[in-house]
């Protein structure tokens, strides 16, 4: 069998059929990807765009204390110890227009375009629009399927029309690899930036995070450590962060107690905290 790669079926292909034409990348255009996405963050229109933490109660009480983080630096609590959020620079992303980010993203979803085909980085300006393409964790999560739940919607909740986001069929089978695969890919830039920074990333898990967290942690060769409590998860639960080659604790106790013992680690190491 004779593997052609992406180019060469395109110019094999005849010419009204290649919207249709099943294509396959080599290895070596997969390298060529991420090439080609360095190159485009060069010539961005876009990137002036950027984002930072602020405390989460700035952003409730819509007011800028003006205490603030950049999203390169290890810190998980604003001084008073509340939340932190990721907050983007309005007034850059207004410079463009509604009509602009619609057909951007409509280009991007649903491609092999390193690394827009996903359906969190097709939308990376408005996600972590300061990271370089090369250091995206990504194996092109979301785009996952919407049901028709007719009959449900009709008889249990009188919807003519119901459709049911399914986010179970995604590569661990959970809705976390949306959410890990930023949490990771920022990892992994800190990581580059500042060697030896983070050494880990560690997690307190009763098996969604841990398997999302093992699986992107395995992509980008970063180690991983869950934290899990003893006898209270599935066997296909435990097996993820294993097989991802994680460092899996079993600790006789509930999440909450690992949850508190997590925290203590990642305070005293450069383990980076991922609940």
């Amino acid at each position: 069998m004779q593997l052609q790669t992406r180019s060469s079926v395109a110019r094999a292909a005849p010419a009204a059929s290649r919207t249709r034409c099943i294509k396959v990348s080599s290895a070596a255009h997969v390298a060529g990807i991420r090439e080609e996405a360095i190159e485009r963050g060069r010539n961005d229109p876009a990137s002036g765009l950027s984002a930072r933490f602020v405390p989460f109660k700035d952003v409730q009480q819509a007011k800028l204390s003006g205490e603030e983080y950049s999203l390169d630096t290890v810190v998980y609590r604003s001084k008073d110890g509340g939340l932190l959020d990721v907050y983007h620079d309005m007034d850059a992303l207004k410079r463009f227009d509604a009509a602009h980010w619609k057909k951007l993203f409509d280009g991007r979803v649903g491609t092999t375009l390193w690394p827009y085909g996903s359906g969190v980085w097709s939308k990376k300006e408005w996600v972590l629009p300061g990271i370089g393409d090369d250091d995206i964790v990504s194996m092109f999560e979301g785009g996952t399927n919407l049901f028709w739940a007719e009959r449900f919607g009709r008889e249990a909740l009188g919807m003519s029309d119901l459709w049911v986001k399914q986010c179970g069929n995604s590569h661990t089978g959970s809705f976390k690899d949306l959410g890990m695969t930023v949490l990771v890919s920022q990892v992994n830039r800190i990581r580059k930036l500042r060697p030896g920074a983070i050494s880990a990333v560690g997690c307190a898990s009763t098996g969604d995070t841990s398997a999302a967290l093992s699986a992107y942690c395995a992509a980008a060769g970063i180690p991983s450590i869950v934290f899990l409590p003893a006898d209270k998860i599935s066997l296909a639960q435990l097996v993820q962060p294993i097989a991802n080659g994680a460092l899996v604790l079993s600790i006789d106790t509930d999440f909450d107690g690992c949850m508190k013992l997590i925290k203590e680690v990642t305070a005293e190491t450069p383990i980076y905290l991922a609940n």
